[in-house]
């Protein structure tokens, strides 16, 4: 109830905000339309820039220094510290230049991350340094430009996109002296720190969602580990080939319990053909489908009553990174499935969502990656699939556990559309306070 109210604080906060800005004055700059008062400044004016260096040898497993590159800067303008790498101790009080403190900037500068960037909220180590893929970007005088602001513009859109006019390739990336040359606007020093407040409050609102996403999905992966294994009546246990199970469960293969098919080779339209599309790419981690976002193609009548899917199909990924993800198929637009995928069609008195839950434990995982064949590129077939066991409960215990997921599930949902509502509304708050077109100027925050 309480982060609802916040949302709607938010909400409610930016429309009487957007009613009181419509007498803004604006003028044209190089950067496009921005309020009179603010000025438009090259970022080597007011900041400056340095980086780290390699390590002879390369990075370390362990130790004191963390060092972080390209892959550590998340698309949410965070830093996420792994995989694990390190300098020594020795090699970082050598270096000059590249140590990182709490309030720095961080852009990668090459590679498939250029012109990603993160802000240093925190650093769980007490030595960290960039390596020499990445840029640490600090204000020269905080009295005249703060570096949260300054990063919230590098985010921005206006920001990306020019260090994408800048780009020289995965190699070159981007320069210093290109770097130097990104036009920013600058507002007035205290509205600097009102946006910056403002959007750094909306991030810490999707962060706790974030945490809560994660704790219910803790809660259901410790609760299927015991619902699969212990039962919910805490009946007597009996070894089998897959572990201990209550005793009155069986163990069966599932070639028993449905037939396995693979699915349709097309090419996948943009043109609306009435037809989804449904690939493996289209399959989030936790087996989501945003249907709008899944492609078309062309099928014919006979095909389509081949391929089409219906309600309670269960999709398995049968090769690439993803190998053996799976996913639920419930009230499915007209579609059909693509040949990397392969279909279970549960055919006996099974409850069919038990068995997308079984998909989901280590007694499945277990399974996949004991039989993958050879590299990933091969993947599993619906040969292998057939041999896979599965602990298989009396019908109405079967149905008891899918309603227990089914709930943390449905909170899981809940809580995510919840993110996407606070991610939506972070885009457009950052697009418009830092064109000026919403002023915060008179507001106290």
């Amino acid at each position: 109830m309480v982060r609802k109210m916040a949302q709607k604080t938010f909400e409610k906060f930016f429309e009487k905000l957007e009613g009181e800005n419509k007498e803004n004055n604006f003028k044209q700059t190089e950067i496009g339309l921005i309020p009179e008062d603010w000025e438009v400044v090259r970022l080597g004016e007011v900041a400056y820039f340095e980086t780290g260096k390699r390590m002879k040898g390369g990075a370390l497993k362990s130790g004191e220094v963390f060092s972080i590159g390209g892959e550590h800067i998340t698309d949410e303008g965070n830093i996420k510290f792994e995989p694990l790498k390190f300098v020594s101790k020795d090699f970082y009080l050598r270096m000059k230049k590249g140590k990182i403190k709490i309030g720095d900037i961080l852009i990668c500068k090459d590679g498939a991350k250029t012109g990603k960037t993160a802000f240093v909220k925190y650093l769980p180590y007490q030595y960290c340094a960039v390596n020499e893929h990445v840029f640490i970007v600090r204000s020269k005088n905080t009295n005249q430009l703060i570096n949260q602001f300054l990063f919230f513009f590098i985010y921005s859109r206006y920001g990306q996109t020019q260090i994408r006019d800048a780009f020289h390739g995965l190699i070159g990336g981007i320069t210093q002296r290109e770097l130097f040359n990104l036009l920013i606007p600058l507002p007035p020093l205290s509205e600097q720190h009102k946006i910056a407040r403002v959007l750094d409050k909306i991030q810490q609102a999707i962060e706790l969602q974030d945490r809560i996403v994660e704790q219910a999905k803790r809660l259901k992966k410790s609760l299927m580990q015991k619902l699969f294994t212990e039962g919910l009546y805490g009946e007597e246990q009996k070894e089998t080939e897959i572990g201990l199970i209550p005793k009155s469960w069986e163990v069966v293969r599932l070639g028993e319990i449905g037939i396995f098919e693979y699915g349709y080779t097309e090419t996948a339209l943009e043109e609306n053909t009435g037809i989804k599309f449904l690939r493996i790419t289209d399959i989030k981690d936790d087996g989501l489908i945003l249907w709008n976002e899944v492609p078309y193609c062309k099928i014919s009548e006979t095909k389509l009553k081949k391929y089409q899917l219906k309600n309670g199909d269960i999709l398995f990924a049968r090769i690439g990174a993803t190998t053996g993800k799976t996913c639920f198929i419930e009230s499915p637009p007209k579609s059909v499935f693509a040949s990397y995928l392969i279909r279970l069609k549960i055919k006996t008195d099974v409850y069919k969502k038990f068995v997308y839950y079984y998909t989901q434990t280590p007694i499945y995982w277990s399974q996949v990656e004991a039989n993958r064949e050879g590299k990933l590129k091969k993947g599993i077939s619906a040969t292998l699939l057939r041999t896979f066991k599965i602990p298989l409960p009396p019908l109405e215990e079967q149905k008891q556990i899918v309603h227990i997921l089914s709930t943390i599930d449905r909170k899981i949902e809940v809580e995510q559309k919840r993110r996407q509502v606070l991610k939506a509304l972070f885009k457009t708050m950052l697009h418009k306070l830092m064109s000026g077109e919403i002023r915060l100027k008179e507001v106290e925050i």
